[in-house]
């Protein structure tokens, strides 16, 4: 932790934030820290404010690391900006971008997206993941949770505490991380693998966008590791576009060395077709209106209450870190493993909420839209 401090001390850590920043509305609760809504009180801008106990976080402090300094060194409207970091006692303040809008993940409970809606969605997600493979880095956990929107319709990524670099000399990467419903068969058989990892979880991505969650969802995650390598790659199935089927299928290819980059994908029909972001407007109003009649029974409380533990166990949207020996034995092997096989100790890291307006540890899967049923609206201008 020492390391870590003095690493951090150019980066504001002298300075006192409680001078700097006033801390609002809490408006997300994690396994290790809180994330409040804030004023920048030299600018007066709305911010994001991530408190960390590094005490209480220890097992983490790497994944704190690694995030902080995979925002400082991004420079992208598709991209979560990072402020600043700032050390009170054993308190880390982490300073973001705000986004009030919601992740994808939020806004699915409201409702089903249109196929309009999933292309813009999907045509931002790459132009995020054409910049990050652009600057060699590889984003590796690709999901709605991991989906941020402004008020106005921005769309960006957010948590990079798994994110990784591609250097020089480093083509490949053979670390087992993601999320296991998104993970690419050739991270999960710890082969060598690139960017095109990223696409693979986009098409899953795709398909939970479009379903309300992703293929497998109802099986146990360390059955669905198995799985992913053995099965042929899941499909968009139902009353959807033939153009969007096939992006899907682009995506979900097996072979990473097949799968196109997020530059050529942006050339795809189905994300040509994509209109302005402001259209996504019309979500994060139908999202506001939905928490206001449910009488915003999902939305985190701003006591101090603790999380419930049943609402820290959300396994379809949890990230795993690193697999114990046995489980990466047995992935290597291309074992089995039953359904109702216990998970590895300390194998899942609970995404924390970065300034998404929900917190992720206790999201709900939103009604999946009828089996067949096309939302496409065809009475919009699909102008860019």
């Amino acid at each position: 932790m020492v390391l870590y401090i003095c690493s951090q001390r150019q980066s504001g850590m002298q300075i006192d934030p409680e001078v700097h920043f006033t801390k609002m509305d809490r408006i997300g609760k994690g396994s290790f820290g809180e994330v409040y809504k804030g004023i920048d009180n030299d600018t007066q801008k709305v911010v994001a404010i991530k408190i960390i106990d590094l005490e209480e976080a220890e097992d983490e402090i790497e994944d704190i690391q690694q995030e902080i300094m995979v925002l400082s060194q991004c420079d992208s409207p598709f991209v979560t900006k990072y402020f600043g970091s700032y050390l009170k006692g054993s308190k880390l303040w982490i300073i973001m971008e705000y986004l009030g809008g919601g992740s994808a993940l939020d806004l699915m409970k409201a409702g089903p997206f249109s196929e309009n809606d999933i292309a813009i969605i999907l045509r931002e997600i790459l132009k995020g993941l054409d910049y990050l493979h652009s600057e060699r880095k590889l984003h590796r956990d690709i999901k709605a949770a991991n989906v941020l929107l402004s008020e106005n319709g921005d769309v960006k990524l957010a948590d990079f505490g798994v994110a990784g670099q591609l250097t020089n000399t480093t083509n490949k990467r053979n670390t087992f991380v993601g999320t296991p419903f998104w993970m690419a068969p050739e991270v999960i058989k710890q082969s060598a693998y690139d960017t095109k990892a990223d696409i693979w979880s986009l098409g899953i991505t795709a398909i939970e966008l479009a379903k309300g969650e992703p293929p497998n969802s109802d099986l146990h995650p360390m059955r669905v590791l198995f799985l992913i390598p053995k099965n042929n790659p899941p499909q968009l199935t139902g009353n959807y576009s033939k153009s969007f089927k096939e992006f899907v299928e682009l995506c979900l290819n097996k072979d990473p060395n097949n799968r196109p980059s997020a530059r050529e994908l942006l050339r795809h029909p189905f994300i040509r077709r994509a209109r302005k972001t402001t259209y996504l407007q019309d979500l994060i109003d139908r999202y506001k209106r939905w928490k206001m009649e449910k009488g915003d029974e999902d939305s985190d409380s701003s006591s101090d209450e603790e999380v419930h533990e049943e609402d820290m166990t959300v396994d379809w949207i949890m990230t795993i870190k690193e697999a114990d020996q046995d489980l990466k034995e047995r992935l290597h092997h291309n074992g089995d493993i039953d359904q109702h096989h216990p998970l590895p100790s300390k194998t899942y890291n609970q995404n924390m909420p970065h300034s998404g307006v929900e917190k992720q540890a206790s999201a709900k899967r939103p009604a999946p839209p009828v089996p067949g049923q096309n939302h496409v609206d065809h009475n919009v201008s699909l102008d860019e």
